[in-house]
């Protein structure tokens, strides 16, 4: 081999090796719920630390604390720690980790001794100022304060007795820590205020990695793509769902005399820097029914795109509106149409019931459904007349049939894609509806705004990912089967809603069946275990695998789906009693 030839496959062996660290490292460091949250019983101690660590990574401008990682980074002479994240050689991951490791130990020495002596341990080892520090756990000692203490059994006892109940804001911990302390009667936000100013600041730094994504794996930006928004994430986001559509049509919000978000105007080409992307926004009834201002402002930052005299190829909006309108089969009106949820009153795709029953036939079956549910536009005409839900199935169908990438957001170290089968009811659906009124399979990325690293993924990155960090973890399945009973529902649960993702996006690799079978059924002394605690979620477990083979989703071998039959029939003797 020659010189140049060696040197190319070290340099590729090397890349390579990075690689893999860098997602072990990411696996390792992910923030995943260790058990089930039990009603009225407040956090642990490894949980407090990890939460308080995932806070203080961030700045609180609010109470005038800076990150805790830009703080040791630059006490050692690192620059910002912003730099070291964009750094993905190998030096860069091991100052990286190095930062994260004097972090992590300055947070347990917080947690179990006090902020004095965090504080010097930050000053010794990392040159950082203590009375900048003292900021970060003044902050988190009060947090720590409201972890130990839970309010919901009082609250709920409140509200049995019809007493007042404090309201609190809807979030997670890392968001906003003023959701502490649990227990109050979640509000939501002000509909005229969304997007928040700080939420479409975050959206512009996400839409342009998930563009950069796209470019790298297609070779281009995509001209159109479909958004998931739902109401909860919204409220806990301030909108930075909706900020993200408005970013990818190039608009920005406008405020009114009393704040109010009310008007959009365009961003100019030139100021935007590459061209709109066509956005088909499909949303939730939670959404629709706490956001009525907002789908209105959506609906118009649409109709706005779609009058600017701008060139085709930089503003695909008004190219895809011409060209329905030129093939003489929907007015201006109709083709303009972006903005679909579900009849009102009605509520879900229902996706997510057809794959759990096992009542699908073909594949264009769930997209088909998706389409009847989802195909209610909401906005107002040009004559200002508000559709309030009217039927465009054609138009939703239209929308969808120029769609190169579908898209969400995940807001929540809780709950992930394998967590809840709404993930695949919404992102999985509409990918399933797109597949099939495109004639092609669309790229799906989720964001992951979870961390200081925000990143976008594409959906089987994000399955194996949460594969490895819970589904094959024994740090989160010992912790579920803690719970007895309901803990192995739960693993059930998250092996279903995987194999959701193979009946919607045909995005799960085999070998995730292959050690889900190894880890819960192979396993002689663990399905013992999931057979004694709940036999019926036990059955569930091991008939979802044999479907997913069944279907062709994974290639599993003959001795490992007989072994699954024997179970399958062992389990259903055990629960009906035959000796």
């Amino acid at each position: 081999m020659s010189r140049p030839q060696q040197d190319k496959t070290s340099e590729e062996r090397d890349r390579r090796v990075l690689e893999l660290w860098e997602r072990v490292v990411e696996v390792e460091q992910r923030l995943i719920p260790t058990g089930l949250h039990v009603f009225g019983r407040a956090a642990g101690e490894r949980e407090c630390v990890d939460l308080l660590r995932a806070v203080a990574s961030f700045d609180r401008p609010e109470c005038g604390a800076r990150s805790l990682n830009d703080l040791v980074s630059e006490g050692l002479g690192l620059g910002s720690y912003e730099r070291l994240l964009q750094d993905k050689s190998e030096q860069g991951w091991r100052t990286r980790a190095r930062v994260d490791e004097v972090v992590r130990a300055s947070v347990e020495m917080f947690v179990h001794q006090d902020a004095t002596d965090a504080c010097r341990l930050l000053e010794s080892t990392a040159n950082v100022d203590a009375a900048e520090s003292l900021k970060v756990f003044e902050l988190l000692a009060k947090i720590k304060h409201q972890l130990k203490t839970s309010g919901e059994l009082d609250g709920f006892a409140r509200a049995l007795r019809g007493e007042y109940v404090e309201p609190g804001p809807g979030a997670d911990i890392v968001q906003n820590p003023d959701v502490l302390p649990t227990g109050r009667n979640t509000h939501a936000v002000n509909p005229y205020a969304v997007p928040s100013r700080s939420a479409y600041e975050r959206a512009g730094r996400v839409v342009e990695t998930l563009l950069e994504r796209h470019r790298a794996e297609h070779g281009r930006q995509p001209r159109s793509m479909a958004l998931v928004l739902w109401g909860l994430d919204n409220i806990k986001t301030q909108g930075e769902g909706v900020a993200q559509a408005l970013r990818l049509l190039g608009v920005r919000p406008v405020r009114d005399s009393l704040n109010r978000v009310t008007e959009v105007e365009p961003v100019s080409l030139q100021e935007l820097g590459r061209a709109r992307v066509d956005v088909v926004m499909t949303v939730s009834g939670i959404f629709r029914d706490l956001f009525g201002a907002t789908m209105l402002l959506l609906d118009k930052a649409v109709r706005c795109v779609a009058e600017l005299e701008e060139p085709d190829e930089l503003n695909p909006v008004r190219a895809n509106v011409r060209a329905r309108v030129a093939e003489g089969d929907c007015t201006f009106d109709e083709a303009q149409l972006r903005v679909f949820s579900n009849a009102p009153g009605s509520y879900g795709t229902n996706v997510n019931f057809m794959v759990m029953d096992s009542q699908w036939e073909s594949p264009e079956a769930l997209g088909d459904l998706f389409v009847t549910r989802k195909c209610f536009a909401y906005g107002r005409n040009s004559q200002g007349r508000a559709l309030e839900g009217r039927e465009a199935r054609g138009a939703l169908a239209r929308a969808l049939s120029t769609v190169e990438a579908a898209y969400q957001n995940v807001d929540s170290f809780e709950i992930g894609i394998t967590d809840v089968d709404h993930y695949f009811e919404y992102l999985g659906g509409v990918s399933k509806a797109v597949e099939r009124h495109a004639r092609a399979r669309p790229a799906v990325y989720l964001s992951d705004a979870l961390s200081r690293d925000a990143r976008v993924r594409t959906l089987p990155e994000m399955v194996r990912l949460e594969t490895r960090a819970k589904t094959l973890n024994p740090k989160w399945y010992e912790g579920m089967l803690g719970h007895g009973f309901r803990g192995v529902a739960e693993i059930e649960s998250h092996v279903t809603n995987t194999f959701g993702w193979s009946a919607t996006a045909d995005a799960v690799d085999g070998w995730v069946y292959t050690e889900v079978a190894r880890t819960y059924v192979l396993d002689e002394e663990m399905l013992e275990r999931l057979s004694t605690l709940n036999p019926h979620s036990a059955r569930s477990l091991v008939g979802r695998l044999l479907e997913a083979e069944g279907r062709g989703f994974w290639e599993a071998e003959a001795g490992v789906v007989e072994r699954l039959r024997e179970a399958f029939s062992e389990l259903e003797d055990r629960i009906e009693g035959v000796a």
